[in-house]
């Protein structure tokens, strides 16, 4: 990796298929114009052959400038930095310093595994870069290579010496390299407890509606509730039968979904880089460098919580537009025991403090987390009751039970707790709990909401915001006592000599 490097072979087909996708709407519209012309048969040889030539130079004009710079793509390592360079007419080359990359992840679609290739992924706080297809023995040789010279640059830094570049490694440099720890391996019995309580039907229907979207196949719809209604003469039955068997199928490929995304899910640790590895069709490996995590997320359900499961996340930040995931968010542990989770955090992050806060909102908060949805409630049911629908009320009254249950739910777990230079959040929304655990010194800001409505019962809103990816991590306390966010806000306060980082809004 200390020479240049080039893409797969594989990606100059991807030049191909670029060009194509680049002209298939010019190619629909062309098909639906002569559509009359091909479905009676009078497409002479001449037509064909000049619509083929045209098809043809139009991909190689499309494909050729993208398949010029994929064969003048470079990447290497050279002087603690890695080098990426391309470009036909214009030269570019992007230099990223190894000691700020905090995530290098490559993923294996089913395509590019059947080739041997991979898509790797490099980010930095700053600006990351993406290689689209490359060996994956380069990819894990690279992984490898970079997560070893960060550890050196830190150890040399750490001693105030400094070495050529590239780095000899000898025998004994070899025989003492730390390999790298399984701290968790998910088993099957998880993975499927995990599948059925993660919104499985969501991700099925999710597919089935992007699929319609796609081929605006509408009249599938009516056929099948069609065909329930030609079987069972009662209208309500048939419609109640065909919804039923939609759900539970759906549910059913819901957890195939999820069980084969998550697959043999596997966290690994080495030197202070996470190596997170998952996925049966394609696999996918992410990385993130211990030291640049901005906060830790633990989330969980009603659902989950009784039988005592619950999900780890932290945020990495990025300014790059390549990267998938611009919210920088990354699952460490999507479902794990309680009792496991505190003590691989603790191994992890053994100077975080985690506390689940007690629940800090005062009664006279309780009904602000769900008047506005009950009266929005009221009207909509109201009016389909009045219009359409005699026993509209019925579904009405289950909804506002449910938003009424779920408000007195966050307002009974939403809190907080400040241990020194750290702060644990507890933010909930319809039966789903997040617990953020900030340390002061990565919070960049902070927002206080106090109006007049508030001012009338002493309460406010706050939120403290963290780096992550472009968007930021947002942890909001609602309608929390006014001595509460003055502690909360003083605390913040102190983690910056800059006052007009902090607003306060009405």
């Amino acid at each position: 990796m200390y020479s240049p490097q080039k893409l797969h072979p594989i990606a100059y087909l991807g030049s191909v298929v670029n060009g194509i996708k680049n002209l298939w709407i010019p190619l629909l519209i062309i098909l639906f114009q002569s559509r009359e012309s091909i479905f009676s048969g009078n497409v002479s040889m001449k037509y064909i052959l000049i619509g083929g030539g045209i098809l043809v130079l139009a991909i190689i004009l499309f494909g050729g400038m993208d398949f010029l710079n994929k064969y003048r793509t470079r990447f290497w390592i050279e002087d603690g930095k890695f080098i990426y360079k391309d470009g036909v007419i214009t030269n570019r080359e992007k230099e990223l310093d190894i000691r700020r990359i905090q995530s290098i992840d490559f993923s294996e679609p089913i395509f590019h595994r059947l080739f041997g290739a991979v898509k790797l992924d490099i980010i930095t706080p700053g600006d990351g870069i993406k290689i689209d297809t490359m060996k994956k023995s380069q990819a894990i040789s690279l992984q490898d290579i970079l997560y070893d010279e960060k550890s050196y640059i830190r150890d040399e830094v750490a001693v105030g010496d400094s070495s050529d570049w590239p780095r000899k490694t000898g025998e004994k440099d070899q025989a003492t390299e730390a390999p790298s720890e399984v701290l968790y391996h998910m088993n099957g019995r998880s993975l499927l407890l995990m599948s059925m309580t993660s919104g499985a039907l969501g991700a099925f229907l999710a597919l089935v509606f992007g699929f319609l979207n796609l081929i605006g196949a509408d009249f599938l719809i009516e056929r099948y509730f069609d065909y329930f209604e030609g079987v069972i003469r009662n209208i309500v039955l048939a419609i109640g039968l065909a919804v039923g068997l939609f759900i539970v199928v759906g549910y059913a490929i819901g957890i195939l979904i999820m069980s084969m995304k998550y697959y043999k899910y596997t966290l690994r640790m080495k030197h202070d880089d996470l190596i997170v590895e998952y996925g049966l069709l394609e696999k996918k490996h992410q990385s993130v460098n211990i030291n640049r995590v901005q906060n830790i997320i633990i989330k969980d359900s009603i659902l989950r919580r009784m039988i005592g499961y619950y999900s780890l996340s932290v945020t990495i930040t990025s300014d790059s537009l390549d990267s998938e995931d611009i919210d920088g968010t990354v699952d460490l542990l999507p479902f794990i025991k309680r009792d496991r989770l505190y003590e691989i955090v603790g191994q992890i992050f053994p100077n975080y403090h985690l506390e689940a806060p007690p629940g800090t909102v005062p009664g006279r908060g309780y009904r602000r987390y769900f008047q506005i949805m009950t009266v929005i409630l009221l009207m909509v049911t109201a009016a389909v009751q009045y219009f359409w629908f005699d026993y509209a009320w019925i579904i009405g009254l289950v909804l506002i039970l449910a938003f009424v249950v779920s408000g007195v739910y966050s307002a009974r777990n939403s809190g907080y707790a400040i241990h020194g230079d750290e702060i644990n959040l507890m933010t909930v929304g319809f039966f789903k709990r997040s617990h953020y655990v900030i340390k002061q010194e990565k919070l960049i800001e902070a927002e206080w909401v106090y109006n007049p409505f508030l001012r009338r019962d002493d309460l406010g809103i706050i939120t403290l915001v963290t780096a992550a990816g472009m968007l930021g991590s947002r942890a909001t306390l609602k309608f929390i006592d006014q001595k509460d966010i003055d502690k909360i806000w003083n605390w913040a306060e102190r983690s910056t000599s800059h006052a007009e980082d902090f607003s306060k809004g009405d």
